[in-house]
């Protein structure tokens, strides 16, 4: 078992070591006078910016402790195990142990970090006055969230113990299993999932339609696919997102981006969007997420098929040891290959900002980003490390540098 904490140490240890870089970083980069006018940043919003995102890497590290620990009590200490055990000795069927088994782990873990959330939405994102959420709001939000996960589980569990009998070849049926449940939730989620938690209306606003009215025949973006999403009810936080596939795409603006933003402004922002959709860039990340889905879990059913694995990480020999062990070493590798992710993330970023510039005038959108940059109190020069790991975009500075060099 030394083997697995050691592993369990170099995970922890780089989430830290990431944590900290970032830390020493906001405190001690010096952003040039060149930036702050570009972006008409003050003293006091470059200081408020920095402190705002120390606070959040603050309770990263607390938050990667504690889970690392749950983690070497679950399989380590044994926890997991008892569960298992003690469930045996009821009259149950084998099913239902080892579902049981899986979805009692999730709840001490889910329940053992809901405090992290709500500290981070009540105190820091409240300090800076972000949050908008009511305390009622928050349980409800994550008490519907649970129940639905707690569904998805069962049901991808069931089907894991039934496949995995078929020793040598669970990896090819699993992964299909992974991948109808993708395709699926494209379809239902933006109609079906999110209007569980927020209230979507199509764009009404005039002034909006009549200054993207030519955009949206040029590209044959329909602006009946053009969705307001009322995110103020619990963050200021602006954003606009692309999701759907195929005649379920659209398009969301949060409320607070279309306040935040003149209608030009919200025009660029559009433009940006339907750049991911003329790219392509969700059915190609599709297609590279499923590639790798199936290679991932064809290398790891080698070891998880492997019951010397299990006795490594103190599990017991049943399917839903068998599933654990999956979750865990799939949580282990994917950490680190992050970085290909948010690289590939980071290239359709500045492949969509490049489409968004030759339908629009390149200044909207940049003024577009200041804005968004200065309102989410981002900070301007992250370190290279940890956004090679978390940064799904590019820098604002990155961005508007990468624009104005663009003359295509």
């Amino acid at each position: 078992m030394i083997e697995v904490t050691i592993i369990l140490f170099i995970y922890l240890f780089a989430k830290l070591a990431l944590d900290t870089l970032q830390i020493y970083t906001i405190k001690h980069s010096k952003i040039d006078a060149k930036s702050m006018q570009l972006l008409d940043i003050s003293e006091e919003n470059d200081k408020k910016s920095r402190e705002y995102n120390i606070s959040k890497l603050h309770l990263s590290i607390i938050k990667n402790i504690f889970y690392v620990g749950y983690i070497y009590t679950l399989l380590l200490a044994g926890l997991f195990k008892y569960i298992n055990e003690s469930l045996n000795s009821y009259d149950l069927s084998l099913y239902l142990i080892d579902l049981s088994s899986i979805l009692i782990t999730y709840l001490i873990v889910h329940i053992s970090m809901l405090p992290f959330s709500f500290y981070s939405n009540f105190v820091i994102e409240s300090r800076y006055e972000f949050n908008t959420s009511t305390k009622l709001l928050f349980f409800k939000d994550n008490l519907i969230s649970l129940l639905l996960t707690l569904i998805v589980v069962s049901l991808l569990s069931l089907v894991f113990f039934y496949i995995v009998s078929f020793q040598n070849l669970w990896w090819l049926l699993m992964s299909l299993t992974m991948f109808l449940v993708i395709i699926i939730s494209m379809f239902i989620y933006p109609t079906y999932i999110s209007p569980i938690f927020n209230k979507f209306k199509k764009l009404q606003n005039e002034n909006i339609k009549d200054e993207i009215k030519d955009l949206s025949e040029r590209t044959d973006f329909s602006i009946e696919n053009l969705f307001v999403m009322d995110r103020s009810k619990r963050s200021k936080h602006p954003n606009a997102y692309f999701t759907g596939f195929s005649k379920n795409r659209r398009i969301v603006f949060y409320d607070t981006l279309i306040d935040l933003l003149s209608p030009k402004e919200i025009k660029a922002v559009l433009a940006h969007e339907i750049g991911h959709y003329k790219h392509n860039h969700i059915t190609k990340s599709l297609g590279i997420s499923t590639f790798i889905i199936f290679i991932g879990m064809f290398l790891i059913s080698q070891l998880v098929n492997n019951s010397n694995y299990l006795e490594i990480l103190n599990l017991n020999n049943s399917a839903s040891s068998q599933l654990i062990a999956l979750f865990f070493t799939y949580q282990i590798i994917s950490f680190f290959t992050d970085p290909f992710f948010s690289t590939l993330s980071r290239k359709n970023e500045y492949e969509a900002d490049v489409f968004a510039s030759k339908q629009v005038q390149k200044e909207h959108l940049i003024s577009s980003l200041v804005k968004l940059y200065k309102s989410n109190l981002s900070f301007l020069i992250p370190n290279k490390f940890y956004a090679m790991f978390y940064f799904s975009h590019p820098t604002v500075l990155e961005r508007i540098n990468n624009l104005r060099s663009n003359n295509e």
